[in-house]
């Protein structure tokens, strides 16, 4: 099943509340998620060789649990960096990527694995999405401008800091912080 598949069988009212739940901080910024499920819907699928693959991680700085949302695509760990001194099991574990800048085009096109499909309702995959897509703003815009402004700042050889991370996010805060539609998306 494709995530296309999930987006169109489901309806706003619906994911909303099971995104609240899983993320209950979220409340104030509904009508960015809102937006942007609506520009999912619009989107035609881009072809991808990832799957969206959900999993309960803990983080080993706090110990606290969270789900991990990332690709896959049968590529190992020790393929992605061999130069690494893997040992047999971790070096043939499959790698995961990280999707968050990814063009949602391509999020709609990617199958999502059976093991996140047994886990999760087909809501909970829907807004655990929806989380990590939005992550660095609410417009493939915004996301890219991060991303543009992150590789500068490496190609200039900045080093940054937790700090010079944050100041980023507050200004991405503060762009998103009216996130009324660039169109009309209609009624959801």
């Amino acid at each position: 099943m494709k995530f296309r598949e999930l987006v169109d069988k489901s309806v706003w009212d619906d994911v909303w509340p099971v995104l609240l739940r899983l993320y209950p901080d979220e409340e104030q910024i509904g009508e960015g998620y809102r937006q942007v499920y609506a520009t999912l819907r619009s989107l035609q699928p881009a072809e991808s060789k990832l799957r969206i693959c959900i999993e309960t991680v803990t983080d080993d700085f706090d110990g606290e649990t969270y789900e991990d949302v990332s690709g896959k695509d049968g590529t190992t760990r020790r393929e992605t960096a061999p130069e690494t001194e893997w040992d047999d099991e971790q070096g043939n574990e499959e790698a995961s990527f990280g999707i968050e800048f990814t063009d949602w085009a391509e999020w709609l096109g990617m199958e999502i694995d059976p093991e996140t499909v047994a886990r999760y309702s087909e809501l909970e995959i829907i807004g655990h999405c929806l989380w990590e897509m939005t992550f660095f703003g609410f417009s493939e815009e915004k996301i890219r401008k991060f991303m543009d402004d992150m590789e500068e700042g490496v190609r200039n050889g900045e080093r940054h800091t937790f700090d010079d991370i944050e100041d980023l996010f507050d200004e991405l805060d503060k762009i998103d912080e009216d996130p009324t539609p660039q169109d009309s998306a209609g009624d959801l």
